[in-house]
């Protein structure tokens, strides 16, 4: 009996099994049957190898498209495929083929690229795609770009003569571009060639006020073309003709004067220090004096510097640091700030003065500290070729001087004591034997000794004629 239950077992489970397996089989046929009634999918060949060059808003692509015979075109697609382009294929020899196309209008920066092979039939290839960049005006302005150093406006010339920074290894320059309009109103665009050495350029028939724009153009390496940053504009100065204002005051050629906070001090043949307020008008009024403060024949110079601290040269070549002390001039320290200052120009800066040497010019910087001692390093050459007399620093910004030809050249100055290029500022500035500088005023003195004042005076935006 038990014999029969278990062979009626194994029956029941082979018959279970046959169900299944009949039911799997007709599974199988149903999804071949679904398969086998769709076409097979066809994709082309896809383009391989693609190399991307920049330009300026533009790209060059470069790639190899697949040896499929059956390819007529290539759509590249990018800004997220809703831009595109359809390059037809001509193909010229079997096998693997180069193909390229240059994108125009771009967008500066970096950007994904998408290539997919069509034809005729509806065939098409798989993506491929690439990242490129293409350059624009920021690249171009993160170049090493040149610049412009120097500016001299010549009135009497109508042009105006720049000076370039050089150019150096590396920096990608093909040329620099100055583009203006002429006083006779016509537009003139100047290209200046990538020099090392020669640095000048001119604008001839310059009009008075005018100004230039200035770039600079470069070639990048693997770059399909130039790229330029954005124009500079630069302005001349505007021409200014003014006598200045006579005041009452009459100078003295043998003094020396020089600004005290916001005051005029003048130091005499006498030895006198005589201090003036300055007027709204520039007109100058006698507000203190202290008599032979310093004696000619002890002092060879003497300057105010800062606060309520003098600077004064020996004519044993000594250099001092003093205050005034119950209307005598007291030294800061028991001993000398400097010895061997054989100089013949000093300059009143703020924080610093200037040395100049007589003949050549050189300005050396000097640093010393209201306590009397000397900043580390004590003093630096800023300059040379500064030959001009008279001469005077202007608000502590600009460094002027007037040559034999009666022009007159100003320097920028900053806070550091470093000075800048010269510019041409002004002519007819030979009638004036000093020029003397007070906050925003400048005072020019004749050999006669009368003072006129220019009120407001503009070192770097104003052209000034004075004779």
């Amino acid at each position: 009996m038990k014999k029969i239950h278990t062979l009626f077992y194994t029956a029941l489970s082979l018959t279970f099994f046959l169900v299944l397996l009949l039911s799997s089989c007709d599974k199988m046929n149903d999804i071949q049957r679904d398969f086998a009634d769709k076409e097979e999918a066809v994709y082309l060949g896809k383009v391989d190898s693609v190399k991307s060059y920049p330009g300026f808003g533009k790209v060059k692509l470069v790639w190899y498209m697949n040896a499929d015979p059956k390819i007529s075109k290539t759509i590249i697609y990018w800004n997220l495929r809703k831009d595109s382009i359809v390059r037809t294929f001509n193909r010229t020899a079997l096998g693997g083929q180069r193909d390229s196309v240059v994108l125009q209008n771009l967008p500066e920066g970096s950007m994904l690229v998408e290539f997919r092979n069509v034809n005729d039939k509806g065939e098409t290839s798989l993506f491929s795609s690439a990242t490129i960049t293409v350059w624009g005006a920021n690249f171009a302005d993160g170049l090493r770009a040149r610049s412009v150093t120097a500016f001299d406006y010549d009135y009497l010339q109508t042009s105006y003569n720049l000076t370039l920074s050089k150019t150096t290894p590396g920096d990608s320059v093909a040329y620099s571009q100055i583009s203006y309009t002429t006083s006779n109103n016509q537009p003139r665009v100047i290209n200046t060639v990538r020099s090392v050495n020669d640095t000048a350029v001119v604008l001839t028939d310059f009009p008075v006020g005018g100004s230039f724009q200035f770039r600079t153009v470069f070639f990048p390496p693997q770059g399909i073309d130039t790229v330029r940053n954005e124009y500079q504009t630069f302005k001349a100065p505007d021409v200014v003709t003014d006598r200045g204002t006579k005041i009452a005051l009459k100078g003295n050629a043998t003094s020396r004067y020089f600004q005290m906070n916001d005051d005029l001090g003048e130091w005499n043949a006498a030895g006198d220090l005589i201090v003036y307020a300055v007027g709204a008008g520039g007109e100058l009024t006698e507000k203190m004096r202290y008599p032979a403060l310093a004696p000619r024949a002890t002092f060879r110079d003497l300057f105010f510097y800062e606060g309520d601290r003098f600077i004064g040269v020996q004519t044993n070549n000594n250099l001092y640091m003093y205050t005034i002390t119950n209307g005598v001039l007291t030294n800061i320290l028991t001993t000398t700030l400097g010895t061997g200052f054989t100089f013949l120009k000093y300059v009143p800066g703020r924080g610093f003065f200037y040395s100049i040497a007589e003949t050549s010019g050189e300005v050396k910087a000097w640093f010393a500290l209201p306590n009397g001692t000397w900043l580390t390093p004590q003093s630096a050459v800023v300059g040379t070729g500064f030959n001009y007399v008279p001469y005077a620093l202007f608000n502590f910004q600009s460094l002027m001087g007037i040559d034999a030809t009666g022009y007159l050249w100003t320097v920028p100055v900053s806070a550091t004591a470093a000075i800048g290029s010269k510019s041409r500022m002004g002519l007819g500035w030979n009638r004036f034997t000093k020029i003397i500088p007070v906050g925003t005023s400048l005072y020019g003195m004749q050999s006669n000794g009368d003072l006129y004042v220019y009120n407001n005076f503009d070192a770097t935006g104003k052209y000034w004629i004075v004779n």
